[in-house]
């Protein structure tokens, strides 16, 4: 077996080079074979990984970083026979947790050589591919306040939270209108709208608890009827994974929606924020091989 290692060093306050040298111990201890490329500007992994691709000389192409690296390198194996694997060591690893990936830089590095490979749906927002979630509203003023902590704390989770109670206090829903494939119109008091391929945003927020990346289908998930009174009812359990179910969720599950707002606001693709509503979400069925732990999904 030979693995390529695609290293963002700039990552999670250095954890990418603290996992690289634990997993280089122990492919070398286990006679695995690998060679590393380490990113150097924003969408280099997205190059190296078409590179490693079209090499076909790698039995796994993997990405060791955060969340962003994980997007950047799937970007560039989407609807190719390579495989890639996941060494999780950004701030935030959301995209893991539906596949059951876990942080131990040595269990996630065996996974590469023991684990199932399956092949995981991907979305689109507009002209921009994500793996995990997209949405807008409150989590794009959450990201925005996210900048000021995570560079000064090494606990991505903290981070998160501090930038989402610096934005609860500039609380602000939007009129929402969203537009399903079958014409029906859903009209909210949203504080946000995700589409989930993934389930979870921000450093193990459960944003799209019915999710799954095998069954063709986004799941859109709403936050509405929040007010500044009562999300210190509604913020907590959003932060414990138990908001979804009660008066202030909707949830439905469908391949394609349109939704719009006003007040605008950005969107979030796989945590990186662009330009904006009006936004299409679809589905982009059986587009990456990934590798996961053995037996954790059926084979299909």
């Amino acid at each position: 077996m030979e693995l390529c290692l695609i290293v963002n060093t700039k990552a999670g306050n250095g954890l990418p080079v603290t996992a690289l040298n634990a997993v280089e111990k122990r492919f070398k201890e286990r006679g695995v074979m690998y060679t590393v490329y380490n990113t150097e500007y924003q969408g280099h992994a997205t190059d190296l990984a078409k590179q490693a691709a079209g090499s076909k000389r790698f039995d796994c192409i993997v990405s060791i970083g955060g969340d962003g690296t994980v997007r950047e390198v799937a970007l560039g194996l989407m609807y190719s026979d390579a495989v890639m694997g996941i060494i999780p060591c950004g701030s935030g690893n959301d995209f893991v947790r539906p596949l059951g990936i876990p942080t131990d830089y040595l269990t996630a590095a065996d996974i590469l050589v023991d684990g199932d490979t399956i092949c995981i749906d991907a979305g689109k927002a507009n002209d921009e591919v994500f793996f995990n979630v997209a949405g807008f509203g409150f989590d794009v003023d959450v990201l925005d306040n996210v900048e000021l902590y995570k560079y000064k704390m090494k606990n991505g989770r903290l981070a998160y939270i501090m930038g989402l109670l610096r934005a609860v206090l500039g609380l602000k829903s939007r009129d929402v209108s969203i537009t399903l494939p079958d014409g029906r119109l859903i009209k909210r008091k949203a504080l946000m709208v995700a589409a989930g391929n993934g389930t979870h945003i921000g450093s193990g927020m459960e944003i799209a608890p019915y999710a799954d990346l095998r069954d063709g289908l986004l799941e859109i998930s709403i936050i509405h009827d929040v007010t500044k009174l009562n999300a210190i009812y509604a913020l907590p359990r959003f932060l414990n994974g138990k908001l979804f179910g009660t008066k202030y969720t909707t949830s439905l599950k469908v391949e394609e929606f349109t939704a719009d707002c006003e007040p605008h606001s950005r969107i979030q693709v796989d945590g990186e924020r662009m330009e904006g509503t009006p936004v299409t979400f679809r589905i982009l069925p059986k587009a990456l091989n990934i590798r996961v732990p053995k037996g954790k999904f059926e084979q299909r």
